[in-house]
């Protein structure tokens, strides 16, 4: 998605051990957390959360840039 988002190649590599500080599992059932908290829901698309990260390291990198 971050290529879509920033029309650039990720540049990557696997490593198959755990970072520190990288959780474990994650759970993608939210039946659980909507049935303690009725009135919560997800209110931002993945794309927007997207398109956030990639402006704000645009800003970041411009602003290095021009130091």
């Amino acid at each position: 998605m971050i290529e879509k988002t920033t029309g650039k190649p990720m540049k990557r590599r696997y490593v198959d051990e755990s970072r520190i500080g990288d959780h474990i599992c994650y759970y993608s059932d939210l039946r659980k957390i909507r049935a303690d908290y009725p009135a919560w829901d997800i209110t931002k698309k993945l794309d927007d959360i997207f398109n956030e990260i990639a402006e704000s390291w645009l800003a970041r990198l411009e602003t290095s840039a021009s130091l």
